[in-house]
C-alpha cells in the first residue's frame, strides 16, 4: 500500500467530492521521492547523552553551537534525519493545507490550516513550513525543554508572525496544547527520543493517544512520522494503538516506510498515518467507517 496525490474536488453544493488527495492504494506504482542530506549537523556539538532526559536536552540546546557567529540563523538550527528533507515532508501535507484552507474559507471560518510539530527542537523546519505555502499556514512549536522553546522563540518570533511556541510535554498532548484541534501533526525525532526512556511503550501509547485526540478528524487529517526504522513488533504495536475500536473513537490508518529515493544512506524511515483510506472494496472511507462525502 502506497500513497498517491490526486486532486481535492469541491463543489457549492456538496463540498469535498472525495478524498483521493489523502487516499492509501494498493497501486503497484510507486510514490519514490527524491530525498538530499539537508541541514546543519556538523557545527552543533553532538556528544552522547540521555535522549530521554530533559536535563540531558536542556544541556545539548545550551553548549551545542560550536559556531563562532550566533547572529547567522543557520547556526542555531540543527537537524536530526537529515537524510529526509523538508520538502518531502512539504509535498506529503501539500494536499492537507489546500484542503483545509479551502473548507475554512467555504465555511467563512476565521481559521488558518494548522501544523504542530512535537518535539521540535531547534530544527528548521518550523520557519521552512510557516513559509512553504502560498496559503498562508499557523505552526505550533511544541517542546518540553525550556531552554530549546526560547531559543526558537528567539529565532522565529520575528520572522514567522503566524507562529506559536508551546513549552509542554507531548506525553500529555490534550492538556499541553488545551484541547486545540490541527490539521497537520509533525514528529520528526521525537519518538526515538521517547524509546531511549525505560518503559517507553507507556509514553509511545500516550503520545498516540494524544496524536489522535488533536488530529483534526476531517478527512484530510495526516501525521508524519520520522524516526528510525521501525520493528515489525513496534509497527504492529502502533498498528493496534490506532485501530478502529481500540478507543471510543476510531483512529489512523498507516502507511510505514514511504520509499524516498536518495536517502538510503541515512537510517530515518518516512512514514504517515491519515483520517481515510481505501477499505478492501476499493471505496474510500474515513476513520468512522463512512463514505467521505460531506456536505
Amino acid at each position: 500500500m502506497r500513497w498517491i496525490f490526486t486532486t481535492v474536488f469541491i463543489t457549492p453544493a456538496f463540498g469535498f467530492t472525495t478524498c483521493a488527495s489523502f487516499v492509501l492504494t494498493t497501486n503497484s506504482r510507486l510514490w519514490h521521492l527524491q530525498a538530499k542530506q539537508e541541514g546543519n549537523t556538523h557545527k552543533w556539538n553532538h556528544k552522547p547523552f540521555d535522549f530521554s532526559s530533559r536535563i540531558g536536552w536542556d544541556n545539548f540546546y545550551k553548549e551545542g553551537n560550536q559556531s563562532d557567529d550566533e547572529q547567522i540563523l543557520e547556526n542555531m538550527e540543527y537537524e536530526w534525519h537529515s537524510h529526509i528533507p523538508h520538502s518531502i515532508i512539504v509535498d506529503a501535507i501539500a494536499p492537507t493545507i489546500v484542503a483545509a484552507s479551502k473548507y475554512y474559507m467555504q465555511i467563512n471560518a476565521n481559521e488558518l490550516p494548522s501544523i504542530l510539530l512535537v518535539g521540535t527542537g531547534n530544527s528548521a523546519l518550523p520557519r521552512i513550513l510557516h513559509d512553504a505555502f502560498d496559503i498562508p499556514v499557523r505552526v505550533t512549536c511544541l517542546d518540553y525543554s525550556p531552554v530549546c522553546v526560547e531559543m526558537i522563540r528567539s529565532m522565529y518570533s520575528d520572522l514567522c508572525p503566524n507562529m506559536d511556541f508551546v513549552l509542554g510535554d507531548a506525553t500529555r498532548l490534550q492538556e499541553t496544547v488545551d484541547n486545540e484541534q490541527y490539521d497537520v501533526i509533525v514528529d520528526k525525532g521525537l519518538l526515538d527520543a521517547l524509546m531511549c526512556g525505560e518503559g517507553f511503550d507507556s509514553d509511545l501509547k500516550k503520545l498516540m493517544g494524544g496524536i489522535d485526540a488533536v488530529l483534526t478528524r476531517r478527512e484530510w487529517g495526516i501525521y508524519v512520522l520520522v524516526c528510525f526504522q521501525l520493528s515489525k513488533s513496534n509497527r504492529e504495536f502502533f498498528t493496534e494503538l490506532t485501530d478502529r475500536g481500540e478507543s471510543h473513537n476510531p483512529n489512523l490508518f498507516w502507511d510505514f516506510d514511504i520509499p524516498v529515493e536518495g536517502s538510503e544512506n541515512g537510517r530515518a524511515t518516512f512514514n504517515l498515518a491519515t483520517r481515510c483510506a481505501l477499505n478492501d472494496k476499493n471505496r474510500i472511507v474515513n476513520v468512522d467507517g463512512m463514505m467521505t462525502d460531506w456536505k
